[in-house]
């Protein structure tokens, strides 16, 4: 029944939901404070079959004038009501916003991290967040502390994924009641094309681009002596050989780069856009886990050939956003 009511709440016309459901808005830079108005409290399926145990107990108590089992009666019922006081306590002025969110692949987990603080003097126990998803955290908080939680929804598709609105409730200290406030949290994250199992690489070349294998100049391996130039560096003077009056020269030094690949949306293949961005997806983090230098050609986009973790994240933000523009 609760669960019902609280659907209905959240169909109604914004002119006529009750005044007291506002979604507050939460992000990194602004926290959502839950104020009394923004709280609800019902009771739970065992609250409500406790009521009627109560209330069975008074009219046996009213029919048998015994007045053992009114003290019992009304002893229950102030521990009830007490029980309900306690429940919208546990929430209120209750502080929560943003911390963070981690990108993932599609098939897996997006982890969407909040900050809960809670300001009072007085701790928080079993403080439950909930997605729209039904994906949900437990928390409880200490006087005056704060603790970061995450909540992870799982993926099936790849873009943009949004939190969207969450709900943070309570059922301390009995379950009889249920406290429960709605914040809307402005977060996304990306989600990845999901690698393929396994991926061939075209017959063009490894990873659908020529090799090139280059020589730069550097400060790895030792490649020969020059005559000096002005404004060469005095750490590579090869002072040396000027003692023993061979004349002024410069070390020269050689920088080996890995082979560099290009990943070209030509050189895959497959039925659908899906199977042809897990393929690429797949050679990137096979060439990122070998530390290639490799690129990244889509229709409309090329990503100059890197190596790290950097070049990795925009070729696979370009995957994400695949198509988003059209």
């Amino acid at each position: 029944m609760v669960a019902t009511l609280h659907r209905w709440l959240d169909t109604l016309p914004a002119p006529l939901r009750p005044r007291g459901i506002r979604y507050q808005p939460a992000s990194a830079s602004e926290a959502a404070t839950l104020h009394g108005q923004r709280i609800f409290v019902l009771p739970t399926k065992q609250g409500m079959v406790f009521l009627g145990v109560l209330l069975l107990m008074l009219l046996g108590a009213i029919n048998y004038s015994n007045s053992m089992a009114f003290v019992l009666t009304f002893w229950l019922g102030s521990i009830t009501l007490v029980s309900l006081f306690y429940t919208y306590r546990n929430l209120v002025k209750l502080e929560l916003r943003l911390a963070g969110a981690e990108p993932c692949f599609a098939g897996g987990h997006a982890a969407f991290h909040l900050l809960l603080h809670n300001p009072t003097a007085r701790p928080r126990y079993d403080i439950e967040l909930r997605a729209s998803d039904d994906s949900e955290a437990l928390t409880s908080l200490d006087p005056r502390d704060q603790r970061r939680t995450t909540l992870a929804l799982p993926t099936q598709r790849r873009g943009r994924l949004r939190l969207g609105r969450i709900t943070l409730s309570s059922r301390y200290p009995l379950g009889l009641f249920r406290a429960w406030a709605y914040v809307d949290v402005e977060a996304e994250t990306l989600v990845y094309p999901r690698p393929a199992d396994h991926a061939p690489l075209p017959h063009s070349g490894a990873g659908g681009g020529a090799r090139r294998q280059t020589h730069e100049a550097g400060s790895d391996d030792f490649h020969g002596l020059r005559g000096y130039q002005a404004g060469d560096s005095p750490r590579h003077i090869d002072w040396k050989a000027l003692a023993r009056e061979q004349g002024l020269v410069t070390k020269q030094f050689q920088r080996h780069q890995s082979p560099e690949l290009w990943f070209d949306w030509t050189d895959t293949f497959g039925a659908d856009v899906e199977t042809r961005l897990s393929q690429l997806c797949r050679w990137l983090l096979d060439a990122d886990n070998q530390r290639q230098r490799y690129g990244l050609r889509l229709p409309g986009v090329t990503i100059a050939p890197g190596q790290g973790r950097n070049p990795l994240d925009q070729c696979l933000v370009q995957l994400a956003l695949f198509g988003e523009a059209a």
